[in-house]
């Protein structure tokens, strides 16, 4: 069983449906992020999760007031998920989906 897991976890093991669905919701109760266009995620260590994100933010929007966004969700995930997580958002346009 220790084989199994330290095996997944080498390979880049991805967090569970139950734990994307809550940093999906996590990311669009944030005022200003739209919607997620796509996400990626990785255990690190059995604690620690990587999550990559590309979110769809308002395009009138300030430099700064995107960057707030982004720290209110990174905020927001962080309460949603019990792990360690290292996040990493991209905001981009809208352009429909994809």
């Amino acid at each position: 069983m220790l084989g199994i897991e330290t095996r997944s976890l080498l390979i880049g093991e991805s967090a569970t449906d139950e734990v994307v669905a809550a940093i999906e919701r996590a990311l669009v109760d944030e005022p200003g992020v739209q919607r997620v266009i796509h996400m990626r995620t990785m255990h690190l260590s059995p604690d620690h999760l990587l999550i990559g994100a590309k979110i769809a933010v308002n395009g009138a929007d300030t430099a700064a007031t995107v960057a707030r966004t982004i720290d209110g969700a990174e905020r927001r995930v962080r309460a949603a998920v019990e792990l360690e997580c290292t996040i990493y958002l991209e905001p981009d346009i809208d352009r429909g989906r994809v």
